[in-house]
């Protein structure tokens, strides 16, 4: 239960902390579309479409301006957004629109955390809402879901005056990439005389970065339901070696990420204990436990967007793989001044065990692109094994490595 409780606590943590700013260069047109250079708010796309957190310089306060309340804004040479009267069936409001490209017809593009539309603007047929959907297909009694592509016959009539470009709109995808290429096929055709703007900043939607590294770990263990509840095991020290890979999504959040984390050690666990059975009876007992793990984890992990030297924080679960267990138990008596000993081995561990892991670190730009990284996690897990036999495992690791 406490597991779970301080699991909890350290999401929450790393959700509000989500919530930092991330000021950027940028500026905003007021509905005087007048332009007042500073530095915007970035947060995702998101909550770029529902609210503008701007300043005019870093040592100022901020002012936060709603859809309406501006024309628009945007990052310096980067995306664009427009304030937008949207009247859908899902969605009757003015909004933030994302400004994807401005010619002889405009294209726009609006996301929340329920509904996702592109739209068409021109002249001749006003706002079109072009969106993709499922509809249902009954046949023999039957209910087939299948893809509703009725955005295909917008887009003809968007651009109905350029036949030119009709076999290209039966094959374009409702993509950033596919619609600004139309959209521009048609202002190429229709407009001799300037060419059309492309505001979209290329973000990947998934971004990979690989993270090898080395570091040292310090575990405890402690047995319950056993004999071995009142032996003291000396903590286990060891190098470790593995690699990460951090999974992010910039169109979302280029804050928030999600890590998978792979390593391998060897412990070495040494308890003793003793016991006077009688004034001439003693029994000691020597354990000695050597446990070779490949430890696998997936957390979700903030890192602090601005600076050459950025905290981070993170947050998750593991699981270790015991891939050889050994046990050595020894047991020493000495009677009357005579000493025997015997070896007693037996298997405790199950080759799997799981916990929670939780950590912080720091990554500092070294060249270009070329990024080191220091960290501290923490490890805990309660876990049965063998004969009812249950442990509590404790564990410190320090690590650092590079980020490609």
């Amino acid at each position: 239960m406490r597991l779970i409780f301080l699991l909890g606590f350290l999401t929450i943590v790393l959700l509000n902390t989500s919530g930092q700013t991330n000021f950027r260069p940028g500026y905003i047109i007021p509905n005087s579309m007048d332009t007042i250079h500073g530095l915007v708010d970035y947060r995702g796309e998101i909550r770029n479409m529902k609210i503008c957190t701007f300043k005019e310089a870093s040592e100022v306060p901020s002012k936060e301006f709603l859809p309406g309340d501006i024309y628009g804004y945007r990052y310096n040479s980067g995306k664009y957004f427009l304030s937008k009267n949207i009247k859908t069936k899902e969605l009757n409001d003015i909004v933030f629109v994302e400004f994807l490209l401005k010619g002889i017809s405009n294209l726009y593009y609006y996301t929340s955390s329920n509904y996702s539309a592109y739209f068409i603007e021109s002249k001749d047929s006003g706002l079109l809402e072009l969106k993709n959907g499922d509809i249902k297909i009954k046949k023999d009694g039957h209910v087939y879901l299948g893809t509703d592509k009725r955005y295909i016959g917008l887009l003809n009539i968007a651009f109905a005056d350029c036949p030119e470009i009709l076999k290209e709109i039966s094959s374009t995808n409702l993509t950033h990439k596919a619609l600004i290429k139309l959209t521009r096929s048609y202002h190429d055709y229709k407009c001799t005389g300037e060419a059309c703007i492309v505001y979209e900043k290329k973000l990947t939607v998934l971004r990979i970065e690989l993270k090898p590294m080395i570091g040292y770990s310090f575990t405890g263990i402690k047995f319950k339901n056993s004999d071995l509840e009142m032996v003291d095991f000396q903590l286990s020290s060891s190098p470790v070696v593995g690699l990460a890979m951090n999974f992010i999504l910039p169109r979302i959040n280029e804050k928030l990420s999600f890590l998978f984390n792979f390593a391998f050690n060897r412990d070495y666990f040494y308890g003793t204990s003793s016991e006077q059975i009688s004034p001439n009876y003693f029994d000691n007992r020597y354990y000695h436990i050597y446990n070779t793990n490949f430890m696998s984890s997936f957390a979700f992990k903030y890192t602090y967007p601005k600076g050459k030297v950025r905290p981070e924080v993170f947050v998750g679960l593991y699981g270790n793989s015991i891939l050889n267990s050994e046990t050595k138990f020894y047991i020493e008596t000495v009677s009357h001044g005579n000493v025997s000993t015997w070896e007693n081995n037996y298997e405790i561990f199950r080759k799997f065990q799981s916990g929670f892991v939780s950590g912080i670190g720091v990554e500092y730009k070294l060249l270009n692109k070329l990024r080191a990284f220091s960290n501290f996690s923490f490890l805990y897990g309660e876990n049965f094994q063998y004969n009812g036999i249950k442990t509590n495992s404790t564990s410190y690791r320090i690590s650092t490595g590079l980020t490609f």
